[in-house]
């Protein structure tokens, strides 16, 4: 309170001028017509600027909102794709059933977290295990394959980018038959190397790579980028397919995580003597 009454005291003179002005202001406005019509429609012109810029901020603050609705409408449309279904058909005596089961689903995310920009990119979702969220599960987006979940919290998970040394993905080339490992062997961030393709592949520049569904982590067909060179191995009949990727891992900020619902069942497997 002192400091507010020496502030006054200070500049008072300050204060009396301006309250001086805004009351001449007000008597001119007040006793003049003419003032008053200049004063009225300049209210008005500002008033209506200002409810514009309103109504502006208004609809900029919910586009967030909008985005993730339109998001997770995103991930019920993938999750009812041909390649998140399987097909049980069963011939006895004759009698075919012949029905498709839901494999996989799909959940909205959005990354809030980066690695520093360099090689081995690791990004955090807010997804976790209340979620459905669970260690192992395939990332991608609207691009292509972004990377795996390695760890997961209640309400949040990270995910090893396709654009780490530890990363192994199985992929294939659209149409094809032939499918071998893919990963990043350092350097230029755009590109990874397609390993294991047999030299009499048909491959050709320009063809997309895409995920085989053999890992149990993606459904088949999740785009990964395009054969940029192929490179042949003296003495093994195989490729090095270097694949100039579709995603650039330093602007992923939006992703679907891939929950695999015969994950359990396909584990079994693993546990059983063979």
């Amino acid at each position: 309170m002192s400091s507010l009454l020496q502030t006054i005291a200070r500049r008072g003179a300050f204060f009396l001028f301006a309250t001086l002005e805004i009351g001449c202001i007000y008597l001119v406005i007040k006793y003049n017509s003419s003032q008053q019509e200049v004063a009225n429609s300049s209210w008005l012109l500002y008033s209506g600027r200002l409810m514009e810029e309103r109504e502006q901020i208004k609809e900029y603050l919910k586009l967030d909102q909008l985005n993730q609705q339109l998001r997770e409408e995103n991930a019920k449309l993938l999750s009812r794709m041909p390649n998140a279904f399987y097909t049980e058909k069963v011939v006895i005596d004759s009698v075919q059933n012949d029905s498709l089961r839901q494999r996989y689903t799909i959940i909205a995310a959005e990354i809030i977290n980066k690695s520093p920009l360099s090689g081995n990119i690791t990004y955090v979702l807010n997804r976790g295990y209340i979620h459905g969220v669970e260690p192992h599960q395939g990332v991608f987006n609207q691009e292509g394959v972004v990377g795996i979940v390695t760890q997961v919290s209640p309400r949040h998970a990270r995910v090893m980018s396709l654009m780490h040394r530890d990363m192994r993905l199985s992929a294939g080339l659209r149409a094809k038959a032939y499918f071998g490992t893919l990963r990043w062997v350092g350097g230029d961030t755009r590109y990874a190397t397609l390993s294991a393709i047999p030299e009499y592949a048909p491959v050709a520049t320009g063809d997309t790579v895409e995920t085989t569904g053999y890992s149990n982590i993606f459904p088949t067909g999740i785009a990964i980028g395009t054969v940029h060179e192929i490179q042949p191995i003296s003495g093994e009949n195989t490729y090095n397919i270097k694949v100039k990727l579709f995603n650039d891992f330093f602007n992923v900020n939006h992703a679907y995580i891939v929950r695999d619902l015969l994950k359990e069942d396909l584990e079994q497997l693993d546990k059983q003597p063979q």
